[in-house]
């Protein structure tokens, strides 16, 4: 609508200097009385029609859509990236960015015991460009700070009222999701498509959170006694196991000498009582016939059923 005032300023403008011009083109020189007041009328025609031609021709960037707004009357349908024709040039085009845009907000909420949770929240949204006239009437092209905030901050505070300040960081990935669906359905109603929302910080207030690190703490320090309790335990138990193994192996080891000094007794006395009963006393006779060097004993004493032998002396011991 802008360059179309300045189009009609101009032809005005251009039009009532070309009657000043033709009233006194006597005071011309005769060379530019013809001259001039046809310049001044083209150009006074000339630029508005150019201004007027180049308002039909509408681009639109890409990612974008263009909502036409007549008198402060919105278009129902947007025109879409590219190169539109629009035949009224009265038409204002409000650019509109449909592509995926980021929201990053800090909001407050309680959880179910009533502790203060801050969360810093990233959003990822875009506009929805069939829809883009209906936002732009309705809301207006602030639509992020009249819609989002609200939206992500009822959702949250609704989601953290469920679950206590402790469970809030465990069931993070949870929440997340609940939040998420609780804005999308939210931000539908508006035109207003929700990519991705996710939790990026959680905080509690001070005090509380140093309640948490000093029960996180002891819970670690606890967690490392029952660490040293099992260990010893296991440590008992092996010593335990190792004497265990160390008497069975002696008493076994025992036992093994028992048995076999008992197989060697009973071998030997086997072997003993085999002998003494092959000892006859011809047998003994004859060992000892075996062993003898040939030189009788002078005299022997024994019982009286002894056999005594005698040295009797030879011819040659006489001669000698």
């Amino acid at each position: 609508m802008g360059k179309l005032v300045f189009a009609a300023i101009v032809f005005v403008v251009g039009y009532a200097l070309y009657v000043t011009v033709q009233r006194q083109r006597r005071l011309l020189p005769t060379a530019l009385a013809e001259i001039v007041p046809r310049a001044i009328l083209a150009v006074a025609i000339g630029i508005p029609a150019l201004i007027v031609l180049f308002s039909i021709f509408r681009i639109i960037p890409a990612g974008q859509v263009g909502v036409k707004v007549l008198f402060g009357e919105v278009e129902p349908v947007p025109l879409r990236e590219g190169l539109n024709v629009v035949w009224n040039p009265l038409y204002d085009i409000v650019i509109m960015d449909t592509r995926v845009q980021k929201h990053t907000t800090r909001y407050d909420a309680a959880s179910k015991d009533l502790q203060a949770v801050h969360v810093e929240m990233v959003l990822n949204y875009r506009l929805v460009p069939d829809r883009a006239p209906e936002v732009y009437k309705s809301i207006g092209l602030n639509y992020s700070s009249v819609i989002i905030d609200p939206a992500a901050q009822e959702v949250l505070k609704a989601q953290t009222a469920t679950h206590n300040a402790a469970e809030i960081l465990v069931r993070r990935q949870a929440i997340k999701s609940d939040v998420q669906a609780g804005i999308t359905q939210w931000l539908t109603k508006y035109g207003v498509e929700l990519k991705e929302a996710s939790l990026a910080n959680i905080r509690f207030d001070a005090n509380y959170e140093k309640a948490i690190e000093a029960k996180q703490i002891e819970e670690q320090k606890a967690e490392q006694k029952r660490y040293e309790l099992i260990q010893a335990q296991r440590q008992a138990e092996i010593a335990a196991a190792s004497a265990k193994g160390r008497g069975d192996a002696a008493r076994e080891e025992a036992r093994g000498v028992a048995e076999a000094l008992r197989l060697k007794g009973d071998a030997e006395a086997a072997y003993n009582a085999r002998v003494a009963a092959s000892l006859t006393p011809v047998l003994i006779q004859q060992q000892y016939l075996a062993r003898w060097d040939g030189r009788l004993p002078q005299y022997t004493l024994g019982s009286s059923s002894a056999v005594p032998f005698l040295q009797i002396p030879t011819p040659s011991d006489g001669r000698r």
